[in-house]
Protein backbone atom coordinates (compact mmCIF):
# COMPACT_ATOMS: atom_id res chain seq x y z
CA UNK A 1 0.00 0.00 0.00
CA UNK A 2 2.86 2.60 1.50
CA UNK A 3 4.40 1.08 -2.45
CA UNK A 4 1.73 2.30 -4.35
CA UNK A 5 1.01 5.87 -2.64
CA UNK A 6 4.48 6.53 -3.21
CA UNK A 7 4.21 5.84 -7.03
CA UNK A 8 1.22 7.99 -7.37
CA UNK A 9 3.24 10.82 -5.75
CA UNK A 10 5.53 10.13 -7.84
CA UNK A 11 3.89 10.40 -11.18
CA UNK A 12 1.91 13.69 -9.34
CA UNK A 13 5.16 15.49 -8.98
CA UNK A 14 6.49 13.71 -12.41
CA UNK A 15 3.24 15.31 -14.63
CA UNK A 16 3.32 18.87 -12.91
CA UNK A 17 7.16 18.77 -13.66
CA UNK A 18 6.39 18.18 -17.25
CA UNK A 19 3.87 21.39 -16.98
CA UNK A 20 6.21 23.23 -15.77
CA UNK A 21 8.98 22.58 -18.03
CA UNK A 22 6.58 22.80 -21.53
CA UNK A 23 5.64 26.22 -20.01
CA UNK A 24 9.12 27.30 -19.58
CA UNK A 25 10.29 25.92 -22.98
CA UNK A 26 11.52 27.84 -25.92
CA UNK A 27 9.49 29.23 -28.18
CA UNK A 28 10.21 30.66 -31.35
CA UNK A 29 9.67 34.29 -33.10
CA UNK A 30 11.35 36.92 -35.47
CA UNK A 31 11.12 40.71 -35.82
CA UNK A 32 12.00 42.82 -38.34
CA UNK A 33 14.44 46.19 -38.62
CA UNK A 34 14.62 48.29 -41.52
CA UNK A 35 16.60 51.54 -41.99
CA UNK A 36 19.37 52.66 -44.50
CA UNK A 37 22.69 52.92 -42.52
CA UNK A 38 24.19 49.99 -41.74
CA UNK A 39 25.98 50.93 -38.46
CA UNK A 40 22.78 51.97 -37.38
CA UNK A 41 21.09 48.69 -38.10
CA UNK A 42 23.64 46.73 -36.78
CA UNK A 43 24.00 49.02 -33.55
CA UNK A 44 20.17 48.23 -33.17
CA UNK A 45 20.06 44.20 -33.59
CA UNK A 46 23.32 44.78 -30.63
CA UNK A 47 20.86 46.22 -28.46
CA UNK A 48 18.06 43.70 -29.40
CA UNK A 49 20.74 40.79 -28.89
CA UNK A 50 21.65 42.02 -25.43
CA UNK A 51 17.52 42.41 -24.36
CA UNK A 52 17.30 38.60 -25.48
CA UNK A 53 20.03 37.16 -23.89
CA UNK A 54 18.59 38.38 -20.32
CA UNK A 55 15.52 36.43 -20.96
CA UNK A 56 15.43 32.46 -19.99
CA UNK A 57 16.10 30.32 -22.73
CA UNK A 58 16.42 34.15 -24.71
CA UNK A 59 19.15 33.43 -27.42
CA UNK A 60 18.91 34.91 -31.08
CA UNK A 61 19.69 31.83 -33.47
CA UNK A 62 20.03 34.23 -36.66
CA UNK A 63 19.97 37.20 -38.67
CA UNK A 64 19.19 37.39 -42.39
CA UNK A 65 19.78 40.76 -44.17
CA UNK A 66 19.04 42.13 -47.35
CA UNK A 67 20.18 45.27 -49.36
CA UNK A 68 18.56 47.10 -52.38
CA UNK A 69 19.03 50.08 -54.11
CA UNK A 70 22.34 52.09 -54.78
CA UNK A 71 22.66 55.81 -53.23
CA UNK A 72 21.87 56.26 -49.88
CA UNK A 73 18.67 57.94 -50.73
CA UNK A 74 17.54 54.63 -52.43
CA UNK A 75 19.39 52.17 -50.04
CA UNK A 76 17.07 49.95 -47.72
CA UNK A 77 18.10 47.46 -45.85
CA UNK A 78 16.16 44.47 -44.06
CA UNK A 79 17.21 42.52 -41.54
CA UNK A 80 14.97 39.72 -39.67
CA UNK A 81 16.18 38.18 -36.78
CA UNK A 82 15.41 34.91 -35.64
CA UNK A 83 15.03 34.24 -32.12
CA UNK A 84 14.22 32.02 -29.06
CA UNK A 85 12.83 32.42 -25.13
CA UNK A 86 10.29 31.95 -23.14
CA UNK A 87 6.37 33.14 -24.08
CA UNK A 88 5.65 35.22 -22.05
CA UNK A 89 8.84 37.46 -22.80
CA UNK A 90 8.29 36.88 -26.29
CA UNK A 91 4.56 38.32 -26.05
CA UNK A 92 5.99 41.15 -24.35
CA UNK A 93 8.55 41.82 -26.63
CA UNK A 94 6.71 41.85 -29.56
CA UNK A 95 3.16 43.71 -28.49
CA UNK A 96 5.68 46.50 -26.57
CA UNK A 97 7.66 47.02 -28.90
CA UNK A 98 8.37 49.24 -32.47
CA UNK A 99 9.04 45.91 -34.29
CA UNK A 100 7.18 43.64 -37.06
CA UNK A 101 7.31 40.05 -35.79
CA UNK A 102 5.04 36.93 -34.74
CA UNK A 103 5.92 33.63 -33.18
CA UNK A 104 7.13 31.12 -35.33
CA UNK A 105 5.66 27.12 -35.13
CA UNK A 106 6.21 25.00 -37.99
CA UNK A 107 8.51 26.37 -41.02
CA UNK A 108 8.48 25.06 -44.26
CA UNK A 109 11.64 25.17 -46.72
CA UNK A 110 11.47 25.08 -50.40
CA UNK A 111 14.50 24.05 -51.97
CA UNK A 112 15.19 24.34 -55.88
CA UNK A 113 18.36 22.79 -57.79
CA UNK A 114 18.73 24.10 -60.87
CA UNK A 115 21.24 23.19 -63.69
CA UNK A 116 21.40 23.85 -67.34
CA UNK A 117 21.07 21.16 -69.93
CA UNK A 118 24.13 22.03 -72.00
CA UNK A 119 26.67 24.42 -71.55
CA UNK A 120 25.30 27.68 -73.93
CA UNK A 121 22.34 27.57 -72.26
CA UNK A 122 19.91 27.09 -75.36
CA UNK A 123 18.66 23.32 -74.05
CA UNK A 124 17.05 24.90 -70.48
CA UNK A 125 17.17 23.87 -67.34
CA UNK A 126 16.79 20.34 -65.12
CA UNK A 127 15.14 21.89 -61.70
CA UNK A 128 14.44 19.71 -58.95
CA UNK A 129 12.16 20.99 -56.00
CA UNK A 130 10.90 19.51 -52.89
CA UNK A 131 10.04 21.04 -49.55
CA UNK A 132 10.52 19.76 -45.55
CA UNK A 133 8.61 21.01 -42.77
CA UNK A 134 10.54 21.77 -39.42
CA UNK A 135 8.53 22.59 -36.05
CA UNK A 136 12.39 23.40 -34.65
CA UNK A 137 13.63 26.65 -36.26
CA UNK A 138 16.78 25.53 -35.59
CA UNK A 139 16.48 22.62 -37.19
CA UNK A 140 15.58 24.63 -40.16
CA UNK A 141 18.21 27.15 -39.98
CA UNK A 142 20.80 24.42 -40.21
CA UNK A 143 19.64 24.23 -43.97
CA UNK A 144 21.30 27.30 -44.52
CA UNK A 145 23.88 27.67 -41.86
CA UNK A 146 27.63 26.95 -43.07
CA UNK A 147 26.54 25.61 -46.44
CA UNK A 148 27.57 26.37 -49.53
CA UNK A 149 26.61 25.42 -53.06
CA UNK A 150 28.59 22.12 -53.82
CA UNK A 151 27.35 21.28 -50.02
CA UNK A 152 24.31 21.18 -51.11
CA UNK A 153 24.14 20.07 -53.73
CA UNK A 154 26.55 17.00 -51.84
CA UNK A 155 23.42 17.03 -49.56
CA UNK A 156 21.09 16.12 -52.86
CA UNK A 157 23.08 13.65 -54.27
CA UNK A 158 23.02 11.97 -50.43
CA UNK A 159 19.76 11.73 -49.92
CA UNK A 160 17.81 11.78 -53.26
CA UNK A 161 20.40 10.19 -55.27
CA UNK A 162 18.24 9.86 -58.35
CA UNK A 163 17.09 13.36 -58.72
CA UNK A 164 21.25 14.71 -58.42
CA UNK A 165 21.66 11.67 -61.35
CA UNK A 166 19.10 13.59 -63.79
CA UNK A 167 21.04 16.72 -63.63
CA UNK A 168 24.60 15.36 -64.62
CA UNK A 169 25.62 16.00 -68.15
CA UNK A 170 28.54 14.03 -69.62
CA UNK A 171 28.82 13.26 -65.79
CA UNK A 172 29.04 16.69 -64.56
CA UNK A 173 26.93 19.41 -63.04
CA UNK A 174 26.44 22.64 -65.65
CA UNK A 175 26.06 26.00 -63.43
CA UNK A 176 24.61 24.61 -61.07
CA UNK A 177 22.48 26.98 -57.80
CA UNK A 178 20.78 25.92 -54.92
CA UNK A 179 17.70 28.35 -54.02
CA UNK A 180 16.15 28.00 -50.08
CA UNK A 181 13.09 30.02 -49.07
CA UNK A 182 11.60 29.95 -45.39
CA UNK A 183 7.98 30.18 -44.82
CA UNK A 184 5.70 30.33 -42.02
CA UNK A 185 3.60 26.95 -42.35
CA UNK A 186 2.23 27.00 -45.52
CA UNK A 187 4.50 27.72 -48.83
CA UNK A 188 2.81 30.92 -49.78
CA UNK A 189 4.03 34.45 -50.52
CA UNK A 190 2.53 35.84 -47.45
CA UNK A 191 3.95 33.70 -45.45
CA UNK A 192 7.34 34.13 -46.79
CA UNK A 193 10.09 34.62 -43.76
CA UNK A 194 13.44 34.96 -46.09
CA UNK A 195 15.57 33.30 -49.48
CA UNK A 196 19.17 32.04 -49.67
CA UNK A 197 20.79 31.54 -53.24
CA UNK A 198 23.61 29.72 -53.42
CA UNK A 199 25.78 29.39 -56.74
CA UNK A 200 29.39 28.31 -57.05
CA UNK A 201 30.70 32.29 -57.04
CA UNK A 202 28.49 33.99 -54.22
CA UNK A 203 25.57 33.57 -51.74
CA UNK A 204 22.85 35.84 -52.19
CA UNK A 205 20.15 36.87 -49.60
CA UNK A 206 16.78 37.91 -51.29
CA UNK A 207 13.76 39.67 -49.31
CA UNK A 208 12.82 38.28 -45.99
Amino acid sequence: MYSYKWLKTLILVMFFACLVSAAQAATYGYMIVRGKDQTLIEREISTIDRLIKTWDNGEVLYVHTVKSGGAFFFKKITSTIFFAGNRTDISNFLTQGPYEGDYLRDITVSFTFSSLRDKKGYEGEINTTYTRKFTNIRNALETIQNKTCDILWNDLKAGKASSYKKHLVSNELIEPRANIVFYSMQPTEDNRLLGVSFTPEKITNSRE
